[in-house]
Parts: C-alpha cells; structure tokens; sequence
C-alpha cells in the first residue's frame, strides 16, 4: 500500500473533493474554432460537472465514501448540481449554499472525434470556510483539490497533514507560472496528478518515466501522468508503472482524466499497488469516455471488472 494511505482508522469518506462544482453547457461542433474564426454548433444538453466534483463522483460510483467541499449558488444550476451529487451518492454535507451568487458554469465545445476545448466561469471567493474545513479533513482520508490559489492551497494542506489527510491534487499549466510555484505545488501535496499536456509546458522536457521521477525530490509520495490514449506513467520512490490505454469506442473526453483520479485514489484507498491502480484507473477512464458528459460515462465496478476480465488482466477487482 502507498505510505500516504496507510491510515486505517474509521473515517467517514475516503475523499473529500475541495472545489466548487459548475453546470457544463456542452455544444457539438465539427472542429473547435480558432481565434477569429466562427462556427455553426448545436447544444447538446447540460450536465453537472466541475473537475473535483466529477473525481468525487468517479471514486463514489467505485463504492468509495466521498464528500464535496465547496459552494454553490442559490440559482437553479445549484439545485441541479446539488440533486446530482446526490443521485451519485456523494455527500453534500460541507456543500455550502451561498444566497444571492450564480453557480460555476463551463462551456464546452465537442469536436467530432470527441475531443474538446472548455471555457470556464468560477465563482469568485475563497472556497475554504475555516468554520467548517477542520472537520471535514478529520472526516476524510484524502482531499483532492485543483489549486489554482496558492495562499488558499497551502492553508489546506497544512490542516490536512495536520489532522492526518493525505493531500493530493491536479496540475494544470495554467496554474503554474514557474518553476517556484511548481516547487510550492509539490512541496503542499501527496499525491499529484497531471496530463501529459501540461507536463510538457510546464516541465520542458519529454514526458518519459525518468523525467517524472526527478519530480518526486521536490515532495510528492506519487506522481502520475495520464496520456490520453496512450495510457499512464506512474512512478513513487519504490516503483515506475507504465500502463498502455484500453480500446474504446470515443464519444466524448470530458471527464475523462476526473474519472482516471477518482478510479486511482479508489484503488490505493483499498489498498492496491500502484501498478494495479494504474491499470484500474485506465479501465474506468475507457469506459468513462463512450458517453457524452463528463459523469455520464463513470463506470461502476462491475463494469471496470469486467474490461480488466476481457482484456485477460490477472488482477482481482
């Protein structure tokens, strides 16, 4: 078992998702337009989304306890969001309802090969509420969060080693303007995942599992890096995982890399390695991605037991 894992006591969930959720509008186009250009598309439908919120979900519909921590506003799209973590059986209990402010929303563009481009509108303010945040890390084993605010972020992270919650997080480039923000990320976190993408702008080097591995001496106990079809590299100081992707029938890409995390903490929660995890969270992302929405497609464990089956795996989920 992952070291950062190792606490066994009986804590209420085993994630708790720090983030506000938000509405995803999505509307197909045949290619995502560039600057200055314009294109005809067609709404599809909305969905509840938000990146944390949807790993919650994923590591829920895997028979993991998980909770949202965050906000929403008083506004119908926060009704919405609220009766959908709901019917995903994630807690809404440190879920705050701020009166008077308008929900997150993401507008996404969906290509015809399924992939995407996203426009995001966060509500402003601090996500953390000192009244409340204490007690929902004692409840937790792991709080997985996006830190775009580093002052925020490093306050999370000393409560949450403080009472024994593992830290871990999602990269991307543009929450990292340089190397010393890069360094303070990975300092503050556990556990860190990032996509191939942005290790690349933000690393400048090849992703190849040596130059992941240089990452760990700045802090983390784990670090992985998804690869779309390709798959993932997962290295700790014990390990290097390389795990090839699943066939799959593309759809959509939304979600995807949120349900590859939540598919991830689930399997170290239960105690896996980290080669078995690798290999369950890039099942659950390749069933994750034969719907449109980025929870539509979340599998449960039969369903990620049964790919892993098919694809001859000698693992027992």
């Amino acid at each position: 078992m992952i070291h950062i894992l190792r606490n066994n006591d009986a804590r209420r969930f085993g994630l708790l998702a720090f983030g506000d959720p938000n509405l995803d509008t999505v509307i197909a186009v045949d290619t995502v337009p560039r600057a200055d250009q314009k294109c005809l598309g067609r709404r599809l439908e909305s969905f509840a989304g938000g990146t944390v919120a949807n790993v919650a979900c994923a590591a829920s519909r895997l028979r993991i306890p998980a909770a949202s921590y965050g906000r929403t506003g008083d506004d119908a799209a926060g009704e919405f969001l609220r009766s959908e973590f709901q019917r995903a059986g994630v807690s809404t209990a440190y879920l705050r309802n701020m009166p008077g402010k308008v929900s997150a929303n993401a507008l996404i563009m969906l290509d015809k090969c399924g992939e995407k481009a996203v426009v995001y509108e966060p509500m402003p303010g601090p996500v953390l509420d000192p009244k409340t945040i204490s007690q929902a890390l004692v409840d937790s084993r792991v709080v997985h969060a996006m830190p775009y605010d580093l002052e925020e972020f490093f306050e999370l992270s000393k409560l949450a080693h403080g009472t024994g919650t593992a830290v871990s997080i999602d990269i991307e480039a543009a929450m990292v303007n340089g190397p010393a923000r890069l360094d303070a990320l990975l300092a503050l976190s556990d556990l860190v995942f990032m996509n191939e993408q942005s290790f690349s702008d933000i690393v400048k080097k090849p992703l190849t599992a040596a130059n992941v591995r240089t990452l760990l001496e700045r802090g983390p106990e784990v670090i992985v890096v998804t690869r779309g079809a390709a798959g993932a590299i997962a290295v700790s100081r014990q390990q290097t995982v390389e795990q090839s992707a699943f066939r799959a029938q593309v759809v959509d890409t939304t979600g995807a890399g949120d349900c590859f995390n939540g598919a991830f903490i689930a399997a170290l929660l239960e105690g896996r390695s980290l080669m078995q995890a690798t290999r369950f969270a890039c099942a659950a992302a390749c069933i994750s991605v034969t719907a449109v929405g980025a929870r539509s497609g979340l599998p449960d464990r039969e369903a990620v037991s049964a790919l892993l089956a098919a694809a001859d795996q000698s693992f027992d989920y």
